[in-house]
């Protein structure tokens, strides 16, 4: 987790004008590499801050992903999910356990690993781009 000062320069830097409820959020999902649901990052700042709404978790969620400090997947059902991993990465989701991974590897690494992957799911597409979700 970053200090506070840290934080508003992070949002300033991304154009995003600070407010306590944004701090609070980003103190949340800056720094720390994970996948979360808007209402996981609810609970959590709830437990420390509890005058943030759902409506407002979920607003400041994607005015982040709009600016760049989040990227958003559909791994789990319906559910949009939110990465705060922001750097170019594939993920693997456990079909047992749900668990979500992140997975880097170089370009030709990359195509042996989603040829790998392919060979168990022929049903996912051929033509998948970068942040394909695959299950193993």
């Amino acid at each position: 987790m970053h200090k506070s000062a840290d934080v508003v320069e992070i949002l300033k830097a991304k154009g995003i004008r600070v407010s306590l409820q944004k701090l609070e959020i980003a103190k949340h999902i800056l720094g720390i590499k994970r996948h979360f649901s808007a209402e996981e990052i609810f609970k959590e700042v709830n437990a420390d801050f509890p005058r943030v709404s759902r409506a407002t978790v979920f607003n400041v969620l994607n005015l982040f992903a709009e600016h760049g400090l989040l990227n958003t997947l559909r791994a789990r059902s319906d559910v949009l999910l939110y990465d705060s991993n922001i750097d170019e990465h594939d993920h693997v989701v456990d079909a047992k356990s749900g668990a979500i991974y992140d997975v880097m590897l170089p370009e030709k690494e990359r195509e042996s690993f989603l040829k790998a992957i392919w060979a168990k799911n022929p049903h996912i597409p051929r033509n998948v781009a970068a942040s394909v979700v695959v299950h193993v």
